[in-house]
């Protein structure tokens, strides 16, 4: 959400841990949001997006040194 999605996928884990897993997901949800101070999901959609940043070059590398970091072949 926080990069700019409308929607996430909760099949995987509902299927796994049954639809009780829901009130979970959301408690700990509305948990992190009251920590890092977000009032909605919509004030974090797209929070991190590279619209957002104040230096778009410095979050393209960044994101580009992971991607390279993180390949395994």
């Amino acid at each position: 959400m926080m990069s700019g999605a409308d929607a996430v996928q909760m099949v995987s884990a509902i299927l796994e841990h049954g639809s009780s897993h829901i009130e979970t997901v959301l408690q700990n949800l509305s948990a992190w949001m009251e920590e890092k101070e977000y009032e909605s999901i919509e004030q974090t959609k797209g929070s991190i997006s590279l619209h957002h940043t104040s230096n778009p070059a410095a979050y393209e590398r960044a994101n580009y040194m992971r991607i390279l970091t993180d390949y395994r072949y």
